[in-house]
Formats: structure tokens, sequence, C-alpha cells
């Protein structure tokens, strides 16, 4: 039994497991920065890229890089615009987008996973009551906006990395 398991692992191709390895954790940590405010798209596109290379080359072909880095790059800038669509469709200002973007990173790293929902409503919520001094009504309005933008983002992103996945096995 020993000897049947060290000869398995004196037969294996170390680099491709490891690069595997990579893909995989590479992929989680993208569908994890779907939801956290890191670029995740771009974190899986690293995951493409270990798992071609475990592969072999030349997988895949320019023009599957190509839509890749497209997904991967509109990926990362997917939350801003849903967010400031959502702040302004509900009538936010340009400071309530920037503090629900703020109300985000706070909210994930200290109240997670509450935080998602609940930073980037209380943010732009706040920003609209003082910076901009509108009345509690209109700023829970834009922070509802922005909230439900910032979520419809985390929706395309998750989205957006799953056909990354799809296209990078197939």
């Amino acid at each position: 039994m020993i000897n049947d398991i060290t000869n398995w692992f004196a037969t294996q191709d170390y680099t491709a497991i490891s690069l595997y390895i990579a893909a995989v954790l590479l992929y989680m940590a993208g569908f994890l920065g779907a939801v956290l405010p890191y670029p995740g798209c771009l974190v899986a596109l690293g995951g493409s890229v270990c798992y071609a290379l475990a592969v072999g080359a030349p997988y895949p072909a320019w023009w599957v890089w190509l839509i890749l880095v497209f997904l991967a790059v509109f990926g990362t800038f997917v939350d801003n615009i849903t967010t400031a669509m959502g702040a302004r469709r509900f009538g936010g200002s340009k400071q309530a987008f920037w503090a629900s973007m703020i109300g985000l990173f706070v909210g994930a790293f200290f109240f997670f996973p509450f935080g998602l929902i609940i930073g980037p409503f209380l943010a732009a919520f706040v920003a609209e009551l003082i910076l901009v001094r509108k009345n509690a009504k209109e700023s829970a309005k834009s922070g509802f906006g922005a909230m439900v933008g910032l979520l419809v983002g985390v929706f395309c992103k998750v989205i957006i990395t799953g056909i990354m996945l799809i296209i990078t096995l197939v």
C-alpha cells in the first residue's frame, strides 16, 4: 500500500497538479471577489491562465483569450456602472455613489455578510443627508437605489465569472 502511494507520487507531474490547484483556488477567490469589493473577475482570469498552462499550450485560441480578458475587465467595472445607474435612477448624487462604494468596502470587511447590504445603503443615505442636504425620504430613496445597483452588480459579476469558467473549461 505505501509503495503504491510512493510510486503514484513519483510518477506525477507536480507542476500540472500545482497549476490545477492554483486554478481552482483562483476561481474560488474570483467568485468570492464577485461579492467582496476586489476585482474577482481579474483573479478568475488568473485561474484561466493557470488552467491553460496545466493542460498545455496552445489552449485556448487567441480569440478565446480576447473574450476572457474583455469579460474580466468588464466584470471589474460592472459593479461601479450598476451602482451609478441605481443611484441615478433613484435620484442619487455622485456623493451617494462614492459613499456607497466606501460603505460596501467597510461593510464587507467589518460586518460581513450583513454589511454587504447595509453598508452601501447607510453610506449613501448619510452622504445624501449630510453632504447634499436632502431630506430623509429622498436620502433613503437614493440609498436604496445605490444598494440595489450594488446588488445587481454583484449578481452580474457572479454571472460573468461563471461564464469565464465555462469558457475556460470548454
